[in-house]
């Protein structure tokens, strides 16, 4: 062979061992196992405030029922930790749940292979679609009328404009505000933390709304709200909700 093709040839072989060594040094994956019936959505971002906000996604994949993907690991920087966000197209299976949360979004790749599980319970739970409207990292609420509890009867007209003003803010990282007006007409601004819970029995998504600082109930959400018969099986963009020392409120989503 010509010298300076016996060159070119290894120089070329040279160039692609590089290029393959590069996009994944140690040979060494993060695998992604999809063990649901349902195609699976999946975005990794590389800062919690990303994850919080659904913005800025770092690696966006699709794994079919029963699929992989696979991400060479030096993908990800050396000691950093990504947040996973993953939800099947009609958003009824998904990690977003307030349980365990960082065993379910949280991860640290390490130099070895590694296997994350996607699988679900055994049932389908709207309630990212009822309280984040969707894959949306924020939801406001307003109050539009109020009740007697034990009568079912408005008691809306009784209240004052300032009585009135409630609005309840709910974030996708589970922190909530509850604002108000006080009888000086201020606006209050709680916040609080939530935790969704999907009751399979009366098939509606139930949210206790809890202090910040403790575990003190503050109130309670409750989805599919149908003011004509005051029952559940209403619009998933309707609630009634129960604020301590306020009382019931129906509120829509803004």
């Amino acid at each position: 062979m010509n010298p300076s093709r016996l060159l070119l040839s290894v120089l070329a072989s040279l160039l692609l061992l590089f290029s393959c060594s590069k996009s994944n040094l140690n040979g060494f994956n993060y695998n992604f196992e999809n063990l649901t019936n349902k195609p699976i959505n999946l975005n990794i971002y590389s800062a919690l405030s990303d994850y919080n906000n659904s913005a800025n996604v770092y690696i966006k994949a699709r794994m079919e029922v029963r699929g992989y993907y696979s991400i060479p690991v030096d993908k990800f920087a050396k000691g950093q930790t990504y947040y996973v966000d993953w939800y099947s197209d009609d958003l009824l299976y998904t990690n977003w749940y307030w349980s365990n949360i960082t065993l379910r979004t949280a991860f640290r790749p390490t130099g070895t292979d590694y296997e994350y599980l996607v699988n679900t319970v055994q049932f389908s739970d709207p309630s990212r679609n009822i309280w984040m409207n969707g894959l949306g990292f924020q939801t406001t609420w307003k109050a539009i009328d109020a009740y007697n509890y034990s009568t079912h009867a408005s008691i809306w007209s009784q209240l004052t404009s300032s009585q009135q003003n409630v609005h309840i803010v709910l974030n996708k990282d589970f922190s909530a505000h509850l604002i108000y007006e006080n009888t000086s007409n201020q606006t209050i601004d709680s916040i609080l933390i939530y935790h969704p819970n999907y009751d399979t029995i009366n098939h509606l998504s139930v949210i206790t709304l809890l202090g910040s600082a403790s575990d003190s109930s503050v109130g309670t959400l409750n989805s599919n709200f149908a003011p004509s018969t005051f029952t559940f099986n209403g619009d998933n963009n309707t609630m009634l909700a129960y604020i301590k020392n306020s009382g019931y409120y129906q509120m829509v989503r803004q």
